[in-house]
């Protein structure tokens, strides 16, 4: 069925119960996963490579190292492990297909928040723009809220 999965992963809830659902399926397919992070560029306006380094690079390598760590132990859970990717990008949408089409996946798996904001509506979600975009399987993972009813 599936032998490649990428794992759009961030800090929310929503990504955490999609590499959950990965690994369930990863455990029952044999799939090999892939968690991927997308970070904004660094802004321009800062050239002092010290400074750039300690204000923006560094902390976020840690916030991902944290984040790379958190998905793993979770995996462990059903068995499998995972390789982990960063990229930057101004278009986490776009890098997530990218990333998807150049590593020939089979399937995307990542959470949604089912929000229906008029700011989505207007310019459309991260999750949105891979559902219409991607060329592969896409599994949308929602959680609920923290009342229990989704939003």
């Amino acid at each position: 069925m599936y032998k490649k999965i990428l794992v759009p992963v961030d800090d929310s809830e929503q990504s955490f119960g999609a590499v959950k659902t990965a690994g369930l399926i990863g455990s029952t397919t044999g799939a090999s996963l892939t968690l991927l992070h997308v970070r904004k560029p660094v802004p321009e306006v800062i050239t002092d490579m010290v400074t750039r380094d300690k204000l923006f690079e560094l902390p976020e390598k840690e916030k991902e190292k944290a984040l790379f760590q958190r998905c793993r132990e979770a995996l462990e859970e059903y068995g499998v492990k995972a390789d982990a990717r960063t990229v930057v990008s101004e278009n986490v949408a776009e890098a997530i297909i990218d990333e998807a089409s150049a590593g020939n996946y089979d399937a995307i798996v990542m959470g949604h928040r089912g929000r229906r904001h008029l700011k989505q509506l207007l310019m459309g979600s991260v999750a949105h723009g891979v559902l219409v975009e991607s060329r592969c399987t896409t599994i949308m993972v929602h959680q609920p809220d923290r009342q229990g009813s989704r939003q």
